[in-house]
């Protein structure tokens, strides 16, 4: 069998499950076709197993399983007026084979190797590539998030020593040779992605400036010149990022962005109570969006918050929108999306994490800082960070409402 060869950036290398065990609560469990036949030769010898199996296990057609989730009572014990109590709580929508101790009772019995593609690679992202096997990390894990506030930049490892993963089925993204690849319009995305990097890891400008640049050259890759476009970043001068940043602000275009975006998929379909909580936030507590039309005065209220609570503390937490943008782009975001339609999508998600800290900040009178950022960043992740669906929604709305024009798109990261 031929080795199997990595390129992973160092925070995979250092990430470490926390065993919080949320990955294995209120989400869809899909359990590959090879791995229900897995299951079904343990069965055989395995009568607790086989009980669970039949029980947990709703099998499909192809061969595939989907797991039936159990909502499961508990007591816990709470201090109230200074004395212990027990109340008895629903965990609901709870993967069924998570034991009592947190942990996954086939991993516990059977090994790593028993499980699942998608419980193996959560809360990874991964393509196999011409350069291997290429992982990213998705932040609706809270302990990948954490990972976002490493302020030295993110260096990349090809085959790191004593690195290794648990053999997949397939559930994995794929990017294939050149062939392929110029079939997609995209011969040289490789090129692209790590230029697309260098420049959100270009720390001479602000991140606003960075994402504004990445904005230029994406929409230049249309003439798939790769060296003019590198020497068109090398003669950027000082006047002509002035010039960037002189381009009027539209927070009230942004803020419509968002409760249409809000209104459209979030407000009614959220379970996450942390992105819950966030929406309560602008639509009840702030009333910022809670109206059809967005008065003048409200704009003026969050452009204060962000003036007095977040503006003078950027350079406190850009390194965690850099790394956020760094992994976004290795994500393969610019693959699987055209690349315009995914720079648009980075910079839907930046107004978004920015509109809901920037909340968090007025509700509480408090300046911004790391950890106020990485829980926005993770909540809006859980809640729709990892939906095509959702990703599909948004690309409409920011056609349809006109916001998809580079210097429109300017307009709403400058405020």
């Amino acid at each position: 069998m031929p080795a199997k060869h990595y390129l992973v950036p160092d925070y995979i290398i250092n990430f470490k499950c926390a065993c919080c065990t949320e990955c294995c609560k209120r989400w869809r469990i899909i359990i590959d076709k090879q791995t229900v036949e897995k299951y079904d030769q343990l069965a055989d010898e395995d009568e607790e197993l086989s009980a669970m199996l039949a029980k947990s296990l709703k099998k499909d057609k192809t061969g595939k399983a989907t797991v039936r989730l159990k909502n499961i009572v508990k007591k816990v014990t709470v201090e109230e007026d200074g004395e212990q109590k027990e109340i008895i709580t629903v965990d609901r929508n709870v993967c069924p084979f998570l034991d009592s101790e947190g942990l996954c009772a086939i991993q516990r019995k059977h090994g790593i190797d028993a499980l699942s593609d998608t419980c193996k690679i959560f809360p990874r992202i991964i393509f196999l590539t011409e350069r291997g096997y290429e992982m990213a990390l998705t932040y609706a894990c809270k302990t990948a998030a954490q990972t976002l506030k490493t302020k030295n930049m993110i260096e990349f490892y090809q085959d790191p020593q004593g690195f290794e993963f648990p053999d997949l089925h397939g559930q994995y993204g794929k990017i294939g040779d050149v062939l392929e690849r110029k079939k997609r319009g995209k011969t040289n995305y490789f090129f692209v992605e790590e230029l697309l990097i260098d420049i959100m890891q270009f720390r001479e400008p602000n991140i606003d400036i960075r994402l504004i640049l990445t904005g230029i050259v994406v929409d230049k890759l249309k003439d798939g010149d790769i060296q003019s476009i590198r020497k068109y970043l090398q003669n950027l001068d000082a006047d002509l990022i002035s010039q960037l940043m002189s381009i009027p602000s539209q927070p009230v275009f942004m803020m419509k962005l968002v409760k249409e975006a809000v209104d459209k998929r979030l407000f009614s379909r959220i379970t996450e109570k942390d992105m819950t909580q966030l929406i309560n936030r602008a639509y009840v507590e702030l009333k910022l969006l809670d109206k059809p039309v967005i008065a003048d005065e409200k704009v003026q209220k969050f452009l204060d918050g962000y003036n007095k609570y977040y503006k003078p503390y950027i350079d406190n937490i850009s390194h965690i929108y850099e790394n956020y943008f760094v992994n976004f782009i290795f994500s393969k975001k610019y693959y699987t999306h055209k690349y315009m339609d995914a720079y648009f999508l980075m910079v839907f998600f930046y107004i978004l994490i920015r509109f809901f800290t920037v909340c968090i900040c007025i509700a509480g009178e408090r300046n911004v800082d790391e950890d106020m950022v990485v829980a926005v960043i993770s909540a809006i992740e859980r809640s729709v960070g990892h939906n095509v669906t959702y990703y599909q929604d948004v690309l409409r709305l920011i056609k349809k409402g006109g916001y998809h024009r580079l210097p429109y798109v300017i307009s709403l990261i400058n405020l």
